[in-house]
């Protein structure tokens, strides 16, 4: 008798495990991986012209692809669901982009770089001390809302002082000088020049003190 019994149970397993295997066969058909793929061209948004050596990241994947003359790039293989990909190249600002990827369809990844905007204003134009100011201020500021910027003051008149007359400015950033005079050194009326320099431009401030 344990001879059929035995018979029975290995068919009984036999049948359980083929209707196992036969689920997960039938779940991969019926729910299988879908993909995409995202294609783009960048383009400056000022002359509409493509971009070349974009440097093009894809999150969440960390992907990455850099776009050839014609500032075309692909990503394939995508699984559907939703990325960001993000544009960078020198002289550029950043752009990034969310896109939705759909089953066996083709995502648009266009973007547009602005060129960077760099070097900096002053808020003033001159600096007139008169006969009766000793002291003056006038404001650094940075033109660029994403790039930082160095900046240094030239002056080599015994009877001005500058404070502060170096630092760092963070995109948007703006900082006020001090301009002080020595009148006590000055014998007439008098002018002069402040140089404000930084890497990518330099600006002469005219200084004016009468007695």
């Amino acid at each position: 008798m344990r001879k059929p019994i035995q018979l029975a149970l290995g068919a009984m397993f036999a049948f359980a495990l083929c209707m196992m295997t036969s689920c997960e066969k039938v779940e991969e058909i019926t729910n299988p991986t879908k993909y995409g793929r995202i294609q783009g061209i960048v383009t400056d948004a000022n002359t509409s012209e493509p971009i070349q050596g974009v440097n093009i990241s894809l999150s969440p994947t960390g992907a990455s692809a850099v776009t050839g003359s014609d500032g075309r790039y692909e990503f394939a293989d995508l699984e559907v669901g939703q990325y960001t990909v993000q544009g960078m190249k020198t002289g550029y600002e950043t752009n990034t982009k969310s896109i939705v990827i759909a089953d066996d369809a083709v995502a648009s990844g266009d973007m547009q770089l602005r060129p960077a905007i760099t070097g900096f204003n002053l808020s003033v134009e001159y600096l007139d001390f008169g006969s009766h100011f000793s002291t003056l201020t006038f404001k650094i500021i940075n033109r660029s809302t994403t790039t930082p910027m160095s900046w240094e003051i030239f002056e080599s008149l015994n009877w001005l002082a500058v404070t502060p007359n170096t630092g760092n400015l963070q995109g948007g950033q703006e900082v006020t000088l001090t301009v002080t005079i020595d009148r006590s050194l000055i014998y007439q009326n008098t002018t002069g020049n402040i140089t404000v320099h930084s890497a990518d431009m330099e600006k002469i401030l005219p200084i004016s003190v009468s007695l």
